[in-house]
């Protein structure tokens, strides 16, 4: 299952992205565990570097509802949906090896 999503520095205040630009993210999830984790992590990037969740997007159709409530429960912040946001830079993760190979495209 993909989940992908931008984070976004609007404050200018956060280290791990650039101010003013948001950076995407695409997850290659295989099951519930991995999809806990990732939320887990992506919660704490988002409160230690004050960053604004973007666009969040969960493949729905290999994904049962429970499972969905069940993981994205880890995660309760605010989501912003705008179109207008472009990535200034795209990265595609699969979890089983997110440790080992990450591939990123700069635009």
């Amino acid at each position: 299952m993909k989940i992908s999503y931008m984070l976004w520095n609007k404050t200018g205040k956060a280290r791990k992205v650039p101010a003013g630009e948001a950076w995407q993210w695409i997850h290659e999830v295989e099951d519930e565990q991995q999809m806990v984790k990732l939320f887990s992590r992506l919660k704490k990037t988002i409160r230690e570097c004050r960053l604004t969740l973007v666009n969040l997007h969960i493949e729905q159709r290999d994904c049962s509802e429970a499972l969905l409530s069940q993981a994205t429960f880890t995660y309760k912040g605010p989501i912003l949906f705008e179109e207008n946001i472009a990535p200034k830079r795209i990265t595609h993760r699969h979890e089983d090896t997110f440790e080992d190979q990450q591939t990123e495209t700069a635009y």
